[in-house]
């Protein structure tokens, strides 16, 4: 009964020893991405806007209004401007504000809003 017991005991640990082994031969997949950022509909809004930035600091929500703020002023000023290409542009920056840290990705909005700053606002949009 002993020698049954210990033959089973060693049989078992052989074939989980050769499951690791198999297992350590394929590689393993890689870990998932962020989630997708929301696709609210059109016509996009400052606050359609912020919504894509979801959890971002207030410094990202700053960056979307600011990109939303320009998409309008735009529209005043009889310029063609795409609202898919402005809601793509925005999830864009979400997916990759996401796989950063969150003072990197601060950092990251804080610099993008200090150079659309830096851009002159035409009359007609004040």
């Amino acid at each position: 009964m002993k020698m049954t017991i210990a033959a089973a005991a060693l049989a078992a640990s052989l074939g989980l020893a050769g499951c690791d082994q198999f297992a350590a031969g394929r590689e393993l997949p890689p870990p998932p991405g962020p989630p997708v950022p929301p696709s609210p509909d059109l016509p996009m809004t400052a606050a359609k806007a912020r919504l894509i930035m979801g959890t971002l600091s207030n410094t990202c929500m700053e960056l979307a209004t600011l990109k939303y703020d320009i998409h309008a002023c735009e529209l005043k000023q009889g310029r063609p401007a795409d609202e898919v290409a402005l809601r793509t542009e925005l999830r864009d920056l979400r997916w990759n504000l996401d796989k950063l840290t969150h003072d990197e990705a601060s950092a990251q909005c804080a610099a993008l809003t200090t150079e659309l700053r830096k851009t002159p606002k035409p009359q007609v949009c004040w």
